[in-house]
């Protein structure tokens, strides 16, 4: 379960903690800043595409049986 409270206060976190770099940086002479009402998208109810699954498989370059092979890189 998504806790929207905690992602919000996480985020407005991460957004002043940047305007505050950014206030300290040197040669910029704009103001920045932004705010909104609503700060989460509102959901979207989709209906699921019957042919998804199978364009899906015919698009993917590796594929064994009913699954996908992936191959894991390390960064």
């Amino acid at each position: 379960m998504i806790n929207e409270e905690k992602i919000t206060k996480q985020a407005k976190a991460i957004m002043d903690n940047f305007i505050r770099a950014l206030d300290k940086a040197e040669g910029v002479k704009e103001e920045f800043g932004s705010e909104r009402e609503c700060s989460m998208r509102a959901e979207i109810k989709k209906d699921k595409d019957p042919e998804f699954r199978k364009r899906m498989f015919m698009n993917a370059p590796k594929k064994r049986d009913d699954f996908l092979v992936m191959e894991k890189k390390n960064w």
